[in-house]
Parts: C-alpha cells; structure tokens; sequence
C-alpha cells in the first residue's frame, strides 16, 4: 500500500498544483493514500527546516513530497517538490497535471482562506473547551510520576476530558526534577493533555482544581512521638483544607492517599473546609485492598482481578478489619464451571478457617513490607494503578454488582460514630457519586472489630489535643535513695535543680549548722562518674582534699 504525503504552504500555487494531481491518484487508485500537511506561511520555514532536520532530508521549498513504506515501518522516502512528484506520477501512472498557472493561483488563494477559516474554527473551539485541572501533591513521589501517563491518555477520567496538571511539592530543591517531569508529560504527546504546570505554592496549585490527589507521606522521623508525628500530618492536612475551601471548585473531589493516617487527616479536612461537600473528600483504600486480593489469588492460584467483593473496614492504614465473607472468585478451575459472570465463594474454596484467621492476615501485614525489601524502594506502580482505577470509578462508576472499599465520611453507618471517616464497602455510581453498601450481615464479634477500629481512629484524635508528655530528664540519687533531677547544659555540665531540706523541727539546731557549712559543687562534674545510690561524696572541697560525707537526709525532708 502506498501513502504520500504533500505538505506546502497555504498560498503556494505548486501546492495547490501537487494537491489536485494527489486528489485525482487518491480517487482513481484503491491502493493510493494520500495524507495532506497544509502550513501559514508564519509556520512553513521552522516546520521545514525541522522535518528536514529530523528524517536527514535536503529541502528549501514548497511543497515537499515524500512516500511512506508502510510495509517497511512507516519509513519516509523523499520525492521532491511540485515537478519531480509530477514526474513520478507520470512515471509510475503514466497520469500528468493539465493545470496553468492562473488556476493555480486561484486555488492557492481559496486554500490560504479555508486555512484561515479552520484555525479560526479550532482557536475558537479550544476556547470554549474547559479542561479539568487536576492537582498532584508531593509530585516528585514516584506515585505521582507513575500516574502521568494515564491521567493524560484518560485512563482515569475518560476519553473526552481534557485536563490540565498541576505538580505541586513544596520543596523548592524538586523544583528541577518537577521541570523535568512537566517536559516528559509534554513529550507523551497525549491529546487529552491541555496544559503542566509546577509550582511550589498550594494557593496556586489548587486554585479552580475538579480533583486533587494528597499523597504527602511524611515519614516519621527517629526518636519522634506518635503524637507529634501526627500533629505534623494533620497541620499539614489542615492547611490544604482551609485553601481548597478558598481558591478550589466547590464540587472539586479530593482523595487522600498514601502510608499516613489517611483516615485522620481526611477526617480533619472535612472539619476544615465547611464550602467543600463532605462526601468529596474521601481517604483510599484501595491499595489495602488489592493487596488482600493478591493473597487470596496467590492461595488459590488465580489472577487478582478475579478476586471481587473483598472489604475493608477501619482505619485504612490502622486497626482494620478484613472481611472475606463477602468475597467471591471467577474463573476458578474447579469442579464447577459457569459463564464468565459466575462467582464462587472464596470461603468455601480456601476450606481453611485457621489459615483466613492466622496465615492470611500475616501474609497480609507482610505483604507490603515483602514488595519494598524485594524492590529496595517503596511500591510505586501497583499503587498509581489503585489510584487511577479508584478515579475511574469515581468519576464513571464502578462494575455492575461489584463492591469495593472506601474511607467516607459517617452518617452512623454500622455503629461508627457520624463524623469519622471510615473505611466502608461501597459502590459508585456513574454520576460520580458513592454509596456504602447497608445490608452487609455482621456477626458481633465482627461488630468488636470494627468497634476497635472506631476507637483506634478516635484515640488518634484524642492524641492530637491531649497534653504534651513531660520532658526526659535524667536521675541521680541521694544517699537515702532519694531522686535529684537533673539536666545536661550547652556545656555539657550538670546542675542540680533542687535540693531543700524542710524542717519539721526549729529547734533541730545541729542540722541547720552542718547544712550551712556544706556546699555542693556541681561544675565540671565528670560524666562518668559513677553514682552511688548510698550517698554521695563530694570531692576537692577543702585544701587539704579531705572527704566529706553528707549526711544522709530522711525521704520526707527533700523538696525537688
């Protein structure tokens, strides 16, 4: 098969000579394809000298022919200009133009029009298009780089909406690498792509966004509490939230994913951003849930996609609890066989309640620490997918009679208290809405697990306003036994915070005067030095380096 193509400028009258003999081959020929490339002539010179560039061509001139080896990979093999493609014609058709050059021109000037009116067109239309900006947090994550290529194929939104990224971290250190990121989701060449933007300010990245994806994962640092390692998330949470309830779209739809207490700072969002829907902001489970599913596939040799109906519930990447009694298989190679759309119970075909109740849930706890010492590096590609398929079914709705795993906002359901967000079986509706499944049958002791979950949720809630812990200080010992605080200065030195002596007695004369007389040196004490839990000798306090022994002093007579 044979397909040339012509490209010229658009009032170029050897163009329009070359473009009249190729509609003639390309009504005539069944095996003649024709492919036009029309240019203004502002666009001619770079387009040329680029193509030229490119495919090692020698040209100067309009129009350029060449022909596509279709069976040989699409390569190119230059022709020439007006009269050498007539040429060819002639050659290999034995066909000639017939047209003068006042037609020519005639024509050049009706194409340069039409081009005109088509630009026009497109420029109008692409204004009228209104892309649906989507933010990514923390995009440097290799989640985020992952997900590039769908979010731009429309994978996760569909085929016919346009998006515009934005790329927000607010480390400015990233700012190269995210520069390198917006010029390699530009290289994708992906139509649905209107626009990459990277930025450092949350202001500018969720301004007018539809969906905004949080995936801020901060690690807990060495030697930090659970409590402030929570405050450190929830602020930062707390922050996106009072902004998206300023500068997003009201309807906007934001998940949070990622290692965190996702549950947590979803809760806490919805608490701070009153002009947001509370049901558009939603925590992730789907990751958790694929990796149950993987379990169950890998017991009973099936792929996970064929794995359905497998639930969590709690506190996503806390206290949870996975429910297999729902869950069903396809495509199992047993003793039963039915249409594409028939299920099993995965129950009955793993027959092995010790296994579901022990061996699983390990396997389960393990499986994501399993992938990150085997990959050396936390799982990023199965975890954009979870996030991709979850907007997918946010935005379309999820398969018919299929239930999945949502951490919502409570209305009460199931005994949680109304507020929290917790992580329910759901099904989504093809306007973008979710539903959580109410007629799910749960045992009481299913019912302590849940609640477990409900308290861990609420017990990171409690922590967030709950005192700060007493600060670490170390003890020495007086020669009764006695505790004497103390603490290291910038110097390294000690000093003794408090040593008092209450008297019950005033006329107990003798003790006052020896207290008078010691005195307890504490600079450039030696940290080494051993303390005795007997008592305490004091060293160098005369001339004569004599010891002193202090007395030892009654447990009810020391004020610290």
């Amino acid at each position: 098969m044979a397909k040339f193509v012509i490209a010229g400028r658009d009032d170029c009258p050897y163009y329009a000579k070359a473009e009249l003999l190729g509609d003639r081959l390309n009504k005539n020929l069944p095996n003649f394809n024709l492919h036009k490339i029309v240019k203004t002539k502002s666009e001619w010179e770079t387009w040329l000298s680029d193509t030229c560039s490119e495919r090692g061509w020698t040209a100067n001139k309009s129009p350029l022919v060449w022909r596509e080896l279709l069976e040989r990979g699409g390569k190119g093999v230059l022709i020439g200009g007006a009269n050498e493609f007539q040429e060819y014609v002639n050659g290999y058709y034995g066909i000639q133009s017939s047209m003068v050059s006042d037609d020519m021109r005639k024509i050049a000037e009706e194409n340069s029009r039409v081009k005109a009116e088509v630009d026009a067109e497109e420029t109008a239309f692409k204004a009228q298009s209104k892309p649906l900006h989507v933010c990514l947090s923390n995009a440097n994550n290799p989640i985020c780089y992952q997900m590039i290529k769908d979010l731009a194929s429309g994978e996760a939104f569909g085929p016919s909406n346009e998006i515009t990224l934005r790329l927000l971290d607010e480390n400015e250190e990233n700012a190269e690498s995210l520069s390198g990121l917006k010029m390699e989701a530009e290289d994708l060449n992906e139509n649905l792509l209107r626009d990459v933007k990277v930025t450092s300010d949350p202001r500018e990245a969720f301004k007018d966004c539809g969906t905004i994806l949080l995936i801020d994962d901060l690690q807990k640092k060495e030697d930090e509490s659970q409590q402030d390692w929570l405050k450190r998330n929830v602020e930062l949470y707390v922050k996106y939230a009072k902004i998206i309830n300023e500068v997003a779209k009201k309807n906007v739809k934001v998940m949070v994913a990622g290692n965190g207490p996702v549950n947590l700072c979803a809760t806490m969002m919805i608490r701070n951003a009153p002009n947001i829907p509370r049901q558009n902001i939603v925590a992730m489970s789907r990751m958790v849930e694929n990796y149950a599913k993987s379990v169950i596939g890998g017991k009973l040799n099936l792929n996970t996609s064929c794995v359905l109906d497998l639930l969590v519930w709690g506190n996503i990447n806390g206290v949870k609890y996975v429910d297999v009694s729902q869950c069903k298989v396809t495509n199992y190679d047993g003793a039963i066989w039915g249409p594409p759309t028939f299920t099993l119970p995965a129950v009955e075909l793993i027959h092995d309640s010790k296994w579901i109740e022990g061996g699983y849930l390990e396997l389960l706890d393990k499986r994501k620490d399993t992938v990150t010492e085997s990959l050396h590096r936390p799982p990023a590609v199965a975890f954009a997918s979870a996030v991709i398929s979850m907007l997918n079914h946010w935005w379309h709705g999820s398969p018919q009679g299929e239930l999945f795993s949502l951490g919502v906002y409570s209305d009460g359901w199931y005994g949680v208290p109304e507020g929290l967000v917790f992580s329910y079986p759901v099904t989504m509706h093809p306007k973008g809405y979710w539903n959580v499944v109410q007629d799910v049958n749960i045992p009481d002791e299913v019912k302590e697990k849940l609640q477990k979950a409900v308290n861990d949720i609420q017990g990171e809630i409690d922590l967030l306003t709950a005192p700060p812990p007493p600060p670490q200080m170390a003890e020495s010992e007086t020669q009764a036994g006695e505790s004497v605080l103390t603490e290291a200065d910038s110097d390294g030195e000690k000093k003794v915070f408090g040593l008092a002596l209450e008297q019950e007695n005033n006329d107990s004369g003798n003790i006052e005067e020896n207290t008078e007389e010691i005195k307890v040196e504490t600079e450039n004490v030696d940290e080494k030095k051993e303390e005795s839990t007997e008592q305490v000798e004091i060293e160098n306090v005369d001339e004569n380096k004599e010891e002193i022994q202090t007395t030892e002093v009654e447990n009810e007579n020391v004020d610290v």
